[in-house]
């Protein structure tokens, strides 16, 4: 198996897509996605949290070099990692929503 899920895209298309995601999700704090796709930004928005919560430059770089906007960056590595200084992990969480009607996908919000 791989080690994501593949949401039926190219790789390059597929990782440019989470990228954005989990910035939204951080400036944000809260988005509608796909189940499949929620599950996939939960596994990278937990990994920058933990980034931010280390502090060093390294990690900042690190965090720089995923995520999109100097406002993310900055909200990751004060506001958040103030806020789950003393948590270890589950840093986000979803909430399943609706059935999508085009489609029929299965919607969740993830915080």
């Amino acid at each position: 198996m791989t080690k994501f899920r593949k949401l039926g895209r190219p790789t390059g298309h597929r990782m440019s897509m989470l990228r954005t995601m989990v910035s939204q999700l951080v400036k944000h704090e809260r988005i509608e996605t796909t189940v499949a796709k929620a599950k996939e930004v939960r596994r990278l928005a937990d990994n920058m949290v933990q980034l931010g919560k280390e502090g060093s430059l390294c990690a900042a770089r690190r965090a720089a070099a995923f995520v999109r906007g100097d406002d993310v960056i900055h909200k990751l590595f004060t506001e958040l990692a103030y806020r789950y200084k003393d948590r270890a992990g589950g840093y986000t969480r979803m909430l399943r929503t609706r059935i999508r009607v085009g489609d029929a996908a299965p919607m969740a919000y993830i915080e």
